[in-house]
């Protein structure tokens, strides 16, 4: 059993992933995952297995998306998990610990986040490994571990910074919308991030949320479909 709990086994990483453990072996006998295989036992880090599966999101056809969204229900809609308090529509451009700050700070209006320093390096922690702005104009800015996220219960901070901040995004280009996203079962965690990957598709959704003049408005951008 590895000493660091960020590095798995075939049988630890397959559970993780909920698929079966001949599955995994083939896939990472033809690099369909990375892995690495030591002294002929394969080796996964969770952390860079986790960045592969967001990206992974950003290409999948609809239909498969959306199979992966039905897989496992949230404990809350999507949309309960992003209340009107945690929407912020002036995040000001800034280094990216400027604009983290600014998102936590939401959370601390809201009586959420008791210790925002430590908030604040577990997010740079994770962002030191590889930006999370990965979809065209927006970033999901979430911790490495997300069991280490202190929110007993999941909730997402949405901030719009109307004039683009450099959040190293993986295309050079600025980033208009970051969801923080708190989490602290994996699942939970990934299954956000696949929801919001599927709602990332609408055309025109960043331009309707940067047009919001309030946050009822913007979510109203996002849940259209749900909230009528």
């Amino acid at each position: 059993m590895p000493n660091d709990d960020n590095i798995m086994t075939l049988a630890e990483m397959a559970d993780y992933l909920k698929i079966a453990k001949r599955s995994l072996l083939r896939m990472a006998q033809r690099g369909d995952i990375p892995s690495t295989k030591i002294a002929s036992q394969w080796r996964f880090m969770r952390s860079v297995v986790d960045d592969w599966m967001i990206s992974r999101m950003k290409s999948l056809p609809q239909g498969e998306l959306e199979k992966l969204v039905q897989t496992e229900r949230l404990p809350l809609p999507l949309y309960r998990l992003m209340p009107p308090e945690l929407v912020r529509l002036d995040i000001r451009p800034g280094s990216k610990q400027a604009v983290l700050e600014s998102l936590i700070d939401v959370l601390v209006q809201a009586g959420l986040a008791a210790e925002p320093e430590a908030f604040l390096k577990k997010l740079l922690e994770r962002e030191e490994m590889v930006s999370t702005a990965i979809f065209p104009g927006i970033a999901l800015p979430h911790f490495r571990k997300p069991e280490e996220c202190p929110l007993a219960e999941p909730r997402i901070v949405l901030g719009l910074c109307r004039e683009g901040t450099d959040f190293d995004s993986l295309d050079g280009k600025p980033t208009y919308a970051l969801f923080l996203i708190c989490a602290n079962n994996v699942v939970i965690h990934l299954k956000i991030i696949a929801e919001l990957a599927l709602l990332f598709r609408r055309p025109g959704l960043l331009e309707r949320l940067l047009a919001a003049r309030d946050a009822r408005q913007a979510l109203e951008a996002l849940f259209a479909d749900t909230l009528n």
